[in-house]
């Protein structure tokens, strides 16, 4: 169910790739449960089948600190690599998935 974060458009860019938006909730889920949605979301597969996983390729400690930090105040963005995608998670609940271009 991915109710609680909802897509936003899909714009082409200059390099040839897509994004995608939507927008973590913090009363509802972790931001680590809101990336995995995101990227399965646009990957089109179920959640607990996305390859790699998300603790392969940061740490959902971290990032879930980074983006609840009190001192944040909103400016903070996290970009990483995640399989074909990159993910930027902002501190004001953004997440966005680019499927990066294959060179």
């Amino acid at each position: 169910m991915i109710d609680d974060i909802s897509p936003g458009t899909t714009e082409p860019t200059d390099r040839q790739t897509t994004s995608d938006s939507f927008h973590h909730n913090p009363g509802e889920q972790s931001i680590s449960v809101s990336v995995i949605r995101a990227v399965a979301a646009v990957s089109e597969v179920d959640p607990l089948s996305l390859e790699p996983r998300l603790y392969d390729v940061i740490d959902p400690d971290a990032l879930e600190a980074l983006v609840s930090s009190d001192t944040a105040d909103g400016d903070v963005r996290i970009s990483f690599p995640f399989g074909r995608y990159l993910v930027t998670v902002t501190g004001t609940g953004g997440i966005t998935v680019r499927e990066e271009s294959s060179h």
